[in-house]
Order: C-alpha cells, then sequence, then structure tokens
C-alpha cells in the first residue's frame, strides 16, 4: 500500500519547534521548516505550507535569494536584480564538479549531482555532506529536482523494467518506501532516461513514460500521486527528447524542456541530447489535477534556444534558465511568460554538463 510519503513527513516535522538562538540556527535549521506562530504569509509562489526561513541560511548565506550555478567545477551565485553581484558557493574539501540539482523549501539543503559519476549528495546548512543511495553513472539525474520539498528524502529508481521508483530515507529514521509506475519509465536496457520532479507540496511526482510511437519509442509525462498511487497523464508523446521538468512553487503548472533528438548542429547529431547542445524550447503544462492530457504537438514554446537546466523564482515570477548553444552558451532570465528575456551571466563553451537552481529565502537583510 502507498504511504503519504511526503506529506506524513511534512506533518511530524512542522511539530518540531523551539527557539533557536542565534548561537545554534545554523545547525538547527536543518529540522525547522515551519513554527506554529504561523510564519511568512502565503505568497503566490507558496505551496501547501509557507517555509519558516531560518534567521541565517549557514553556509549558504552567500547565495541567500540567488541563482546558483555551476562554471568550471566551482558553483557561483548570482543576483538575479544584479547580474555583476556574484558569489562563490563553498563546497567542502575534495568536492567538486557538482551541479545544483535544486533546494528544499526552507533553503537550509541543496542538492547536488556529481557530472562525472552521477552520485548525488545533499549538502546541508552546517557544509555537511551526505551520500545519497543510488548507482550513480554519467548522465543519470544530473539535473532532475530529485529532492523532497522538505529536503529529508530522495527519488531513487529501480535498476530492472522501471516500473516502480523508491523513496529514499535521508535521516535514517523511516524505511525507503516503493512507488509502483503505471506505466513504467520503460526497460533502461533500451537507453531511455528518466526524469522526474517532485511537486513542491511532496504529494506529487511529475515523470517520463517511454512509450512505443511507431518506429520510435518517446516519452509521455505523467504525474503519480503519492497518496492513492494513481497516475495520470499530463502530455502524451510526441517531443523526441524531454531533458528536464520543473514544478512552478504553487504546483499549478510544470515547466518542460524539451525538443527533437536530432538537428543539424556543428556537433555530430549522434550525440545524445541530454548532454550536448540540441534544439530544445522551454514549454508550460497545467498541472492542475483537473487538467486534461494535453498532446506534445498542441504546445508553443514560451522559450526557443538549446536549453537544458531551468528554474522557477520563489515567487514564481521569472524563471532563470541556460540556453547551451553550441557557441552561445548562456544564463538567462525571463518572465514566467518567457517575456523579458535577458542574458546574467555568459558560461564557458568547454562545460558539458550544467543545471541552475534558486533559493528560496529572502535576498540579503
Amino acid at each position: 500500500m502507498l504511504i503519504k510519503e511526503a506529506r506524513n513527513r511534512a506533518r511530524r516535522r512542522r511539530l518540531v519547534i523551539g527557539a533557536v538562538t542565534a548561537a545554534t540556527v545554523a545547525v538547527a535549521a536543518i529540522a525547522v521548516t515551519a513554527a506554529l506562530d504561523g510564519g511568512a504569509p502565503q505568497s503566490q509562489g507558496a505551496a501547501v505550507d509557507p517555509p519558516a526561513f531560518p534567521a541565517s541560511f549557514g553556509v549558504f548565506e552567500p547565495a541567500r535569494g540567488r541563482i546558483v550555478y555551476p562554471v568550471s567545477g566551482v558553483l557561483n551565485s548570482i543576483d538575479p536584480t544584479d547580474p555583476s553581484s556574484v558569489n562563490a558557493l563553498a563546497l567542502p574539501n575534495g568536492m567538486s564538479a557538482l551541479t545544483p540539482a535544486g533546494w528544499s523549501a526552507d533553503g537550509t539543503r541543496l542538492a547536488l549531482t556529481s557530472e562525472h559519476s552521477g552520485s548525488s549528495y545533499v549538502m546541508d546548512a552546517d557544509g555537511a555532506i551526505t551520500p545519497v543511495p543510488g548507482p550513480g553513472g554519467c548522465c543519470w539525474f544530473v539535473t532532475d529536482p530529485w529532492l523532497s520539498p522538505d529536503g529529508t528524502a530522495a527519488i531513487e529508481f529501480f535498476e530492472d523494467e522501471g516500473d516502480r521508483l523508491r523513496l529514499n530515507d535521508l535521516e535514517g529514521v523511516d524505511a525507503s518506501r516503493v512507488i509502483e509506475l503505471d506505466p513504467p519509465v520503460g526497460d533502461r536496457d533500451t537507453g531511455v532516461v528518466p526524469v522526474t520532479a517532485w511537486s513542491p507540496d511532496g504529494a506529487r511526482i511529475a515523470y517520463l513514460a517511454y512509450q512505443q510511437d511507431g518506429m520510435d519509442v518517446l516519452p509521455s509525462v505523467y504525474v503519480v500521486d503519492l497518496d492513492t498511487g494513481s497516475t495520470r497523464q499530463l502530455v502524451g508523446p510526441g517531443f523526441d527528447h524531454i531533458r528536464q521538468m520543473a514544478w512552478s512553487p504553487d504546483g499549478s503548472q510544470l515547466l518542460v524542456i524539451a525538443g527533437p533528438w536530432r538537428q543539424k548542429n556543428p556537433e555530430s547529431t549522434s550525440l545524445n541530447p541530454l548532454t550536448s547542445p540540441k534544439k530544445a524550447g522551454l514549454y508550460l503544462v497545467s498541472a492542475d489535477r483537473s487538467s486534461p492530457a494535453i498532446s506534445a504537438s498542441a504546445l508553443h514554446p514560451i522559450a526557443s534556444g538549446h536549453y537544458v537546466a531551468a528554474a522557477w523564482s520563489p515567487d514564481g515570477a521569472q524563471i532563470a534558465a541556460i540556453d547551451f548553444a553550441p557557441s552561445d552558451r548562456r544564463l538567462l532570465l525571463m518572465g514566467s511568460d518567457g517575456s523579458a528575456s535577458r542574458v546574467l551571466a555568459e558560461l564557458p563553451a568547454n562545460d558539458l554538463f550544467t543545471g541552475v537552481a534558486w533559493h528560496p529565502g529572502p535576498r540579503g537583510r
């Protein structure tokens, strides 16, 4: 039987209450995600329970309210209102070439994936690193939002027919939960790449199911409800590849990065579009529980280019995205409808993998 994993854990964590002194806030912030006296008021970008932000984000202070992205193995954080303000986010000794894959809702935990091995880690506000269970491997989960909103669980696919995923507890409190997927992701031996995204309320996970469509095997977008185990289709087949998905902060929309498998580029067309420049646009899909599935052919991009990663602003009003074109790789900022796009930073052309994660906390106080 499926267990209300994310919601139950969130309820337990909201019971962790206490006054936190300035001397201990960096440690306690990892456990405290809300307070009984209310916390921040509901805002446009908030999900079901707005997080109560700590007084300090510890080692993440340089990233407070900023966009984090990798540059030549180093994590940078840029102020979206002042692109000239760039801070380095220090990683523990021996850790490098890590890509940001998302934040916990309270901004005290950062999901990271190794760009070389595919191994995943969670870094907390003290700078401690927790390895995430899973086989790793090149190009797996590099930018997927695989961390639960409360920062305590990670998504892992079984190494089989892709009909199950596992929610691994990172705190060692609960046993891992197995979620059945119908339809399944597909046979991993055929080269399909699972892509997932955890909803901001922790109750749903979007995933790709690869299905036969004529002579091709194409991805469709499905959502599994962690309360009931039911799945429903959001986007039917039509895209040749889907690079990443990201939920809006209020859970009403899913941002999908998708495009054709092959096109005429300076690079060989045989290269995997998940790790090399290929045409890919940004598409918005309604994720309302009552919304019917939509055909991929009926979707129109809010932005076109060679996108590989994107993240929403905490209020849902903007999108940061990396355009990974063959000769002009850039971090862009745009409105949530794709309007008013501008360049925040130029990126090195020799960086193969890349990702982006927007810290949910308020900018510097």
